[in-house]
């Protein structure tokens, strides 16, 4: 989901009930029409409705608010007692006039990430199921709270029952905008985040409420009271979001097929040198087949240039990682057909600090993600097809921290506008940064090249020492002479599968 999502906030005092439910109603069905809304539901607390939507941008926004116009209001049924507009601010200075019109305050993103992706096209809405957090605060130290939240952003993306987390802020009021699959992900981010202190130095909560079903709020109860928040059940809605917040795999259970996003995937780079041809192809083909065979394997491929091999491989999640090492453990190494050089292991911190020790045994260098990171929709699949994916493998080494994070923000935004970037990232291992991409074709890296080109700030505060191209022969024939320009090695696909699409 593309991270200019907007959400509104309205708060209503129900003055008659009987008249109030059938025009909610008649508000859910008319938005339901609308293509840009991602969810819309009616949540409940006393004689309080909080009308709870998200829309993809501002325009959506727009397009709703002019919907619901010739709808008409409550016509006395219920008064608006407050209402917000939260998103990015590009976004949401498109709805200045709109806000300005219904009096709603504006709440900027400040340290935004949204972990949403949509439903395939022509997918009917399913009945709101979203649990959503809302804890405003008062800043009492800005200058303290800015690292705080960002500690707070890395430790929610470890969480795999998080739909989408952020912060936005409006003078000194901030709020923590939160989505969760149900309520044991709310008790999971709860749980992760007790050790994280250090809000209430710079903070003051000012009031926390939690929404959602009726069923799922029953299992917060307890847990809200002694929080002091408020609950308000969900009455009627809708939403057109997946609530797979990511790509989910167990060696028993397997990849969660359909459209999904690449988010928690590790990625192994071995590098081998050929000593022995002959005896090196049967070795190929055995490891591709039974790696073929594992569940949470998202792509297993065998790039070369001149006698210098590379493994091409990408699993679910670090259990997924695990299960492949101790599977081709059993097979045996390559003996003398060739030569492990170097072995990376790359990914979230989380699922890193679970493959320490394999990591160790194998002499594998760690790259944690370090960054914002993209993601386009892919579909998985139980049956394999032939790797048609394209990477570029950039190492810098970082010279100057101070910058460092900008230039990479910069770089990560600039990636989610091109159609043909599967993923985009950056992982670092001490001083050394690596750019994690993939694309769909030539085309794609092409393009990608072309709409960075002007993002020259990474390049003040690290130093390239190392770029690659790897990909289908075809796609790296029509690459080559960009890559000798660019300095870079090309790697041509041998074989390899991927279960996406």
């Amino acid at each position: 989901m593309a991270s200019n999502f907007c959400t509104i906030h309205a708060y209503f005092q129900v003055v008659d009930e009987a008249k109030a439910v059938p025009i909610m109603k008649d508000f859910v069905e008319r938005t339901k029409a609308e293509k840009g809304c991602l969810w819309y539901a009616w949540d409940r607390a006393g004689d309080k409705f909080f009308c709870n939507e998200a829309y993809a941008d501002a325009q959506a926004v727009l397009t709703h608010m002019k919907n619901l116009e010739k709808a008409g209001d409550f016509n006395g049924a219920a008064k608006l007692t407050n209402i917000e507009f939260h998103g990015p601010a590009v976004e949401l200075e498109k709805l200045r006039d709109a806000a300005k019109a219904v009096n709603a305050m504006l709440f900027t993103e400040d340290q935004g990430a949204s972990f949403m992706h949509p439903l395939a096209p022509g997918v009917e809405a399913s009945t709101a199921s979203l649990c959503t957090m809302h804890a405003y605060y008062d800043i009492t130290d800005e200058g303290k709270a800015e690292p705080v939240l960002t500690n707070l952003a890395a430790k929610t993306k470890t969480e795999r029952g998080c739909v989408y987390y952020g912060w936005t802020k409006a003078g000194d009021t901030l709020f923590c905008r939160e989505g969760y699959l149900d309520s044991d992900a709310v008790l999971a981010h709860i749980r992760n985040l007790a050790t994280c202190t250090g809000l209430t130095g710079c903070t003051k909560l000012r009031r926390l409420e939690l929404h959602g079903p009726p069923a799922q709020l029953e299992k917060l109860r307890d847990t809200a009271a002694q929080m002091g928040a408020q609950c308000f059940e969900r009455h009627s809605g809708f939403q057109r979001v997946e609530l797979a917040s990511a790509v989910k795999a167990l060696p028993t259970a397997g990849l969660r097929l359909g459209e999904a996003v690449l988010r928690d995937f590790c990625s192994i780079h071995a590098y081998y040198k050929v000593m022995n041809e002959d005896a090196l192809g049967g070795l190929l083909a055995n490891y591709e087949a039974r790696t073929k065979a594992e569940a949470g394997c998202l792509w297993y491929a065998w790039d070369r240039a001149g006698d210098r091999l590379f493994c091409n491989e990408a699993y679910a999640n670090a259990e997924a990682v695990l299960a492949h090492v101790q599977h081709l453990e059993a097979v045996g190494s390559f003996g003398s057909a060739a030569k492990l050089t170097d072995i990376e292991f790359h990914g979230p911190a989380a699922e890193l600090e679970k493959v320490m020790g394999t990591a160790k045994k194998l002499g594998a260098t760690l790259f944690s993600l370090e960054s914002e990171v993209n993601f386009k929709l892919v579909d998985i699949r139980p049956e394999s097809k032939p790797a048609d994916l394209c990477t570029m493998h950039a190492y810098f080494n970082v010279q100057d921290e101070s910058g460092v994070k900008g230039a990479l923000t910069e770089l990560v935004q600039k990636s989610r506008a091109e159609e043909s970037c599967i993923y985009y990232g950056w992982t670092q291992a001490g001083a050394k940064l690596f750019c994690r991409e993939g694309y769909t074709s030539a085309d794609g890296i092409l393009a990608h090249l072309v709409n960075v080109s002007t993002c020259g700030g990474l390049t003040k505060f690290a130093k390239p020492y190392r770029i690659e191209i790897h990909g289908p022969k075809a796609e790296i024939a029509r690459l080559q002479d960009t890559a000798d320009k660019m300095g870079a090695v090309c790697y041509a696909r041998q074989s390899g599968f991927q279960h996406f699409q």
